[in-house]
């Protein structure tokens, strides 16, 4: 599992919750959080979901909404953000890694000043952002990213 993620839920929740993983990719966090007593709903192009359009779970609303490496890839970000805060109750948290426009390994990244006037204008406060450097050590890449980490209250 996303070790920040991980870190992210162990300070904002005490005990399991509802989650939704947009993007969930191979579903290995939705199998995490399953396993340590969360109710999980993960979505991608292999469940039908175009992220591309507005989506509401009929499993909504939940405590999380995260997405990891998957917002680069979404051309309408607006609509991807409100899909997020549509699916969350109110004071649900969002959490987001995706890449920083400074990564020199990618043509997508993002701007952090651009996603949080979009988290803004939603209506997400408690808006957090960080950047790092993390070594993608997967088969064929070997080599850092410039992550941007971003992280919304729903009021």
């Amino acid at each position: 599992m996303n070790a920040y993620l991980e870190k992210f839920i162990s300070e904002k929740f005490k005990k399991p919750a509802k989650v939704l993983d947009l993007g969930a990719g191979k579903f290995y966090d939705v199998a995490y959080l399953k396993h340590l007593g969360w109710k999980c709903e993960g979505v991608d192009k292999l469940t039908g979901i175009d992220l591309e359009k507005p989506y509401k779970s009929k499993k909504a609303p939940f405590d999380l909404a995260y997405s990891n490496y998957v917002l680069q890839k979404i051309k309408n970000k607006d609509t991807f953000i409100k899909t997020s805060y549509d699916n969350l109750k109110k004071d649900g948290w969002l959490f987001i890694h995706t890449f920083d426009k400074s990564d020199k390994n990618t043509r997508f990244g993002l701007d952090k000043k651009e996603l949080s006037h979009i988290l803004t204008s939603r209506g997400f406060t408690d808006i957090e952002t960080e950047i790092f450097s993390f070594y993608d050590n997967d088969s064929g890449h070997k080599h850092w990213h410039r992550i941007l980490q971003i992280t919304a209250r729903k009021v």
